[in-house]
């Protein structure tokens, strides 16, 4: 088959799913296959196999069917590296990568006054971006990367390996903030806040992730409120708090951190539209 012919088709096929991006969505799928870029597919004009084209359609078909599309590719990018992800594992979102860079600048400041290796932990390690993120970006630091899920857990272990972080990033498994004691310079944070009622009314794609990583209780707040009630104990004099958090969550935790008598600078994070969707926190000195 040409290329422009089974594109086409795959075209179709998205389209009449109701699928937003079709055409967009069909070229990134046929060019990982043949391991050339979306325009090279039309440059190269190389031809598909009918081995190729099988494998092309079933994961059309599974695109069309909802699941999404870093899980058909099996993986995704995050701070322009890539990570594997499969079902059972949550997505990272592009504005948590705004709230990881936020998270850094705090941590090279933090970094540059103590003159010292960093501790940090990432509370829902998730598919390990995060934390190996943090590996990369500060490379005087060690990072515990904790998680509930072992499935999570065995793709974490997965990139850590792929990324070769195994001396610097300690994947831990447990429930929130149990297994650990004190003594972190910064925790990092995306934990479910999405208020269960609403989870049913969330895309088909994204419901196909798990929903013990959206659903954050009734009001959204129950695990943010969690970290927050445990950063205290957790973070050294000065360390930091980066959380992301729903639009509408924003300003009750900021008010929550003022009330606590712990926190001392608290930063509003702003998405790439400019909306709230999250909060640096520095704690009080003793």
């Amino acid at each position: 088959m040409t290329v422009r012919r089974i594109v086409r088709e795959g075209v179709q096929r998205l389209q009449a799913s109701g699928m937003g991006h079709a055409r967009h969505e069909a070229e990134w799928l046929l060019s990982r296959l043949v391991g050339a870029s979306p325009a090279g597919l039309y440059l190269q004009e190389p031809l598909i196999s009918q081995g190729m084209a099988e494998r092309f359609f079933s994961q059309i078909e599974a695109r069309a069917c909802g699941v999404p599309l870093q899980y058909v590719l099996g993986e995704t990018e995050f701070f322009g590296r890539r990570f594997m992800v499969q079902p059972g594992v949550f997505i990272p979102r592009p504005e948590t990568e705004m709230v990881v860079e936020a998270a850094l600048d705090a941590l090279r400041e933090r970094a540059a006054r103590l003159q010292r290796p960093l501790r940090l932990l990432d509370l829902g390690t998730g598919s390990g971006c995060i934390a190996m993120t943090l590996a990369h970006e500060l490379p005087a630091c060690v990072v515990v990367g904790l998680e509930v899920s072992w499935q999570a857990l065995a793709v974490a272990r997965h990139n850590l390996m792929n990324h070769r972080l195994t001396s610097r990033v300690w994947l831990v498994q447990g429930d929130w903030t149990a297994p650990v004691g004190g003594g972190f310079d910064g925790i990092l944070s995306n934990p479910p806040y999405v208020p269960s009622a609403q989870v049913e009314h969330l895309p088909l794609d994204v419901r196909q992730e798990p929903r013990s990583s959206l659903d954050g209780g009734d009001d959204g707040l129950r695990d943010l409120r969690l970290v927050m009630a445990e950063a205290p104990r957790l973070l050294r004099p000065n360390g930091v708090l980066a959380l992301e958090c729903g639009e509408e969550q924003v300003k009750p935790l900021m008010r929550a951190a003022t009330i606590a008598g712990w926190a001392g600078r608290v930063r509003m994070i702003r998405d790439l539209a400019s909306r709230p969707r999250g909060l640096v926190i520095e704690r009080l000195s003793d």
